[in-house]
């Protein structure tokens, strides 16, 4: 009986520790890259995320062009565990603006902008 209720007691202490290290593990994505050509966005952001239950992902991207929204799409999970691609039709003319935010399921956002 004294090794069960020890054998459960480590088990929840385990569990704990697992649940309480995957938040703590939530970060926002740590680099993107964007590139215009031709009314096309391509986007690259690495945001690394081996959540097992599917809570640690990108969840939002925005797309501004001149501080005007023109495109946000919403994600219920991440395909890949570290590199995403995206593509956009966007029209920008030369000078104009372009940033692009990228958010967290969990913790933070990453935003980048380029000058066409």
């Amino acid at each position: 009986m004294k090794y069960v209720k020890t054998g459960a007691l480590f088990l929840v202490l385990i569990m704990c520790l697992t649940i309480v290290g995957t938040q703590a593990s939530a970060h926002p994505p740590g680099f993107m890259n964007l590139k215009y050509e031709e009314n096309n966005l391509k986007i690259l952001i690495v945001h690394f995320s081996i959540s097992p239950f599917g809570s640690h992902y990108i969840y939002k991207l925005d797309i501004e062009v001149n501080g005007e929204p023109v495109e946000s799409e919403l994600y219920e999970q991440q395909q890949r565990f570290m590199f995403l691609f995206y593509n956009f039709e966007i029209v920008a003319e030369p000078g104009d603006e372009i940033t692009a935010t990228a958010f967290c399921s969990l913790f933070g956002q990453k935003e980048k902008s380029i000058t066409i």
